[in-house]
């Protein structure tokens, strides 16, 4: 046996399938790739992927995680053309490669979010003064109901620029088993301190941290 580590974009309508949605649609191709699968033991054996760290819905990807485990060694080549040949549009492989890290590695992601608004001349002006608070104050929902959170000590901007009516962010937050913060509660945020709509032209996950800042491969 051996694992193998894939890396791939979920992209287009791809987006809009959930967590359980995406590992039931890679479990068919890779029974359709024919690839020499390794299944679990015991009376109901099932095919192994592990996904390290799951993608908000809406949410594109280029960054994307899936571990598989073969039954015999097979060229990083042959299981890039065989899955590619099996996965549907919007889905696909990008690079395989053994493991490096394991999923509680995970501690941070880095997101692309472009935002417009019909009613905001200046959105980055608007986005600074909401950044620049003391606190930032948010609703999250967790495993015991919804909670008040402050997301200004763990939302990081990496580039912020402008294009026309449009504003471009690079974000970095938290993700992992020690705590996540995706994309919807810093808009969410924004979206109430604006007062005014705030439209999501693009959002998509760009790259994955470990703990000592190199990326999740």
């Amino acid at each position: 046996m051996k694992d193998y580590r894939i890396i791939f974009e979920k992209k287009d309508n791809m987006k809009y399938i959930s967590h359980l949605d995406l590992n039931r649609c890679m479990i068919r191709s890779v029974r359709r790739s024919e690839l020499p699968a390794w299944y679990t033991e015991g009376f109901h054996p099932h095919l192994y992927l592990m996904f390290p760290l799951a993608l908000s819905l809406g949410t594109e990807s280029i960054c994307e995680v899936m571990d598989l485990r073969l039954t015999e060694e097979v060229s990083e080549q042959e299981i890039l053309e065989k899955l590619n040949s099996a996965l549907p549009k919007g889905l696909h492989a990008i690079c395989v490669r053994e493991p490096d890290n394991q999923a509680q590695d995970i501690t941070s992601a880095e997101y692309i979010l472009e935002l417009s608004s019909p009613e905001i001349a200046d959105l980055k002006s608007c986005w600074l003064n909401f950044f620049h608070q003391p606190e930032i104050l948010t609703q999250k929902r967790t495993k015991k109901g919804m909670r008040e959170i402050d997301i200004k000590p763990v939302l990081k901007i990496e580039k912020i620029s402008t294009q026309e009516n449009k504003l471009k962010l690079i974000l970095k937050l938290p993700a992992g088993n020690d705590g996540n913060i995706n994309t919807s509660v810093v808009i969410d945020a924004f979206k109430k301190y604006a007062g005014k709509p705030i439209l999501i032209n693009y959002l998509c996950r760009t790259k994955i941290f470990c703990r000592n800042s190199q990326e999740f491969l």
